[in-house]
């Protein structure tokens, strides 16, 4: 056992320990440890210590240290009963008294406790359960999003295909070709088994949970497409070869009217709900297409607009026994006139006109149909050049979409970019000729124009 007193750290020394009075029957003279062996010391002998060569040595030494002990609370000295093997009120080697508060080691005393250990695995197992649903909202949350963009991406193809096949419709009824009722019958038929594929291809899409009753709404609109074209072509040879005009006309606006509605449901029963769908989910990044009209023109659905529409139907090429000379069958446009923006100064072919130069300076060419025929894509070009340099020409074009008999449309071609002021040039104007067409000498028209500051 070692002598050090830093074995007992937490215990506090006094050098001088208060003189305690005897009490009637103390015995003055403390007992010695049990079993040591040696006599108790009494009178005079107890202040004497004993020779440095004496045989007790060893065994005085637990006992002096647990005198120290007993002096370390109020530097008193306690005696202890005789025959137990302690002196001074020392506490016994490990004892509570060689640790003052806390555990052994590992912590807190209160870790110790089962509920303690408990509270803590609760903590983390929560906090692990916050962890993964965060975890699996923030997936559900990018599932969502491409669930949108997937099925808008597909409704947008399908909204492609569907308007082209609006485009080869209103060709197919201006019978550039002079095709024949059973022919047009059969092109209009063409287009209803493709139209018909679109529809099956949009009741296999799988919305998004909030698009359910917009789906629905699609499917729908594509579905009007085909009835009308399904109507027009059983009751286009009918119209072609009935001479009631009224007649023809009314029936011809019937198929127009689903035509019309399928674009206004698309609108109103499609693109409304998604996008009121897309904001309850918080959604900003996608968007519903916008929907390409199938039947571009509205007064087609009436009957007034639907009769422009039955001079083209009706026309045959000479293949086909028709009579381009007969009424009914003429086909052209024709130039109106030609003005420059922003003054609208009259351009006129005989005489010089003189233009300010502008940022805006822009030619205004009004087209005029002349013919008995709906007549679509019309191109209109623009050339300016001057003497000096022919091979400079500035050529620039625009189009008409569509144009019904007896109507001028307007359209802007921007003027020339680097012009020479003060120099007198030469414009053109041209609109190209429609097939068929046989006057296109009032299809052109040259100006002199000298443009200055």
């Amino acid at each position: 056992m070692p002598d050090s007193d830093d074995e007992f750290p937490d215990v506090e020394f006094f050098d001088d320990p208060p003189e305690r009075k005897p009490r009637d029957g103390d015995d003055d003279s403390p007992s010695p440890p049990s079993g040591s062996g040696e006599t108790s010391v009494t009178g005079e002998d107890a202040d004497e210590p004993f020779s440095l060569g004496a045989e007790p040595e060893q065994e005085e030494a637990p006992a002096a240290r647990g005198s120290r002990r007993g002096r370390s609370r109020g530097g008193r000295r306690r005696r202890g009963k005789a025959g137990t093997g302690s002196e001074g009120g020392g506490r016994p080697p490990g004892g509570r008294g060689r640790r003052r508060g806390g555990s052994s080691a590992g912590g807190p005393g209160w870790l110790q406790k089962p509920i303690a250990r408990l509270a803590l695995g609760a903590a983390f197992v929560g906090i692990l359960v916050l962890v993964l649903v965060l975890v699996v909202r923030e997936c559900q949350r990018n599932q969502l999003v491409d669930s949108y963009k997937t099925y808008m991406n597909e409704v947008a193809e399908l909204v492609d295909e569907s308007a082209e096949q609006g485009k080869q419709l209103r060709l197919t009824l201006t019978n550039a070709s002079g095709d024949n009722p059973p022919q047009l019958r059969t092109k209009v038929t063409g287009i209803r088994d493709e139209a018909q594929t679109v529809v099956d291809r949009a009741r296999g899409l799988g919305p998004p949970g909030g698009l359910n009753a917009a789906q629905q709404s699609l499917v729908t609109t594509f579905e009007y497409r085909v009835t009308g074209l399904e109507s027009l072509a059983e009751n286009l040879p009918t119209i072609i070869e009935s001479r009631d005009n009224e007649f023809a006309a009314t029936a011809l606006a019937n198929s127009m009217q689903r035509f019309l509605a399928s674009d206004v449901i698309y609108d109103d029963s499609f693109v409304g709900p998604a996008k009121r769908a897309l904001a309850d989910d918080d959604i900003s990044d996608v968007k519903p297409p916008e929907d390409k009209p199938f039947l571009p023109n509205a007064g087609f659905a009436s009957a007034n607009g639907a009769k422009a529409l039955l001079p083209g139907l009706r026309r045959q090429s000479a293949a086909q026994g028709g009579d381009d000379d007969q009424t009914g069958n003429l086909r052209g446009t024709s130039l109106v006139k030609t003005e420059a923006l922003p003054s609208e100064t009259r351009l006129t072919p005989d005489s010089a006109t003189s233009v300010q130069a502008s940022e805006e300076l822009k030619w205004r060419i009004t087209i005029e149909n002349g013919g008995d025929f709906v007549e679509n894509g019309i191109i209109v070009r623009a050339k300016f050049s001057y003497p000096d340099s022919p091979g400079e020409a500035e050529t620039q074009e625009t189009s008409i979409e569509t144009i019904a008999p007896g109507d001028q449309i307007a359209v802007e071609i921007p003027g020339p970019s680097a012009p020479e002021f003060g120099e007198q040039g030469t414009l053109d104007i041209e609109v190209v000729p429609v097939p068929n067409e046989s006057r296109v000498d009032n299809n052109r028209a040259t100006y002199p124009v000298t443009i200055t500051i």
